[in-house]
């Protein structure tokens, strides 16, 4: 099953009233687009995932065909392009008004709105404006992200959330169904992930990876292993005492 997964994201600190207008917002712009792209369909948007440590939100599409879900998921990736890119809105004014209201959130605390899908990355700073040129694009790149898996979901779709090392902020790592294996035994552990990471122009922090082609382990080390580690200098038998080895090299110099 195509994955349906649509994430709202807040970026920066971010207030209660701040995040429930947002929500707001980002469900009238889906209503909206539902009824100019799939207006003879149903869809139920369930909650997926909800970070509470970020402000960021996933839902995800289920109606009685694929199909129609599809074109809100294509139609939400256009809405958040032309946002990022600061073009017109394809689509009527009642949709652009709730899609221009989630920049209107931008200032302050809250340096960008993030509105992703399995297949696209949208980031937008600052206010939209159709006449301006955007030049703070994401950055994409084959690559890898270390940090610890804090959630998973399979519910028809594989994804799992990543806080990584660096900036401990949530990463959206979205995997293909028939790279299910690869989620084997991964929960709460530290591991690279491998695929194509998308970060922010800015700062360079991470906030997805998808096209995953590997998930490897991060080797834990134990607790007092220093202990067991072995000196260079040459030599067998018992290691001589800390005043030998000073004496004998403090001779050498003289």
């Amino acid at each position: 099953m195509p994955d349906t997964t649509l994430v709202l994201a807040l970026e920066g600190d971010v207030r209660l009233d701040q995040f429930s207008e947002a929500v707001n917002h980002f469900h009238k712009l889906l209503l909206q687009l539902t009824q100019e792209v799939a207006a003879d369909t149903k869809i139920e948007w369930d909650l997926e995932d909800l970070q509470y440590g970020s402000a960021i939100m996933a839902v995800a599409g289920r109606a009685d065909t694929e199909e129609p879900v599809l074109r809100v998921v294509s139609a939400f990736e256009d809405v958040g392009q032309s946002l990022q890119q600061h073009e017109p809105i394809p689509f009527s004014r009642h949709v652009a008004r709730e899609a221009e209201s989630l920049t209107k959130l931008i200032g302050g605390d809250i340096k960008a709105v993030r509105l992703g899908t399995a297949r696209k990355e949208a980031i937008i700073y600052g206010l939209f404006d159709a006449k301006k040129i955007s030049t703070a694009k994401p950055m994409v790149s084959f690559g890898s992200v270390k940090g610890r898996v804090q959630s998973i979901s399979n519910r028809g779709k594989l994804r799992f959330t990543l806080y990584d090392a660096v900036f401990d902020k949530p990463v959206s790592c979205y995997v293909k169904e028939d790279r299910q294996d690869i989620l084997t035994d991964i929960w709460d552990k530290v591991v690279f992930v491998s695929g194509r990471v998308t970060r922010q122009p800015d700062s360079g922090q991470p906030v997805s990876v998808r096209e995953i082609t590997s998930i490897d382990f991060v080797p834990m080390i134990e607790p007092g292993s220093y202990r067991k580690a072995r000196g260079i200098l040459a030599g067998s038998g018992e290691p001589e005492p800390a005043e030998v080895s000073i004496r004998r090299l403090r001779d050498a110099e003289n």
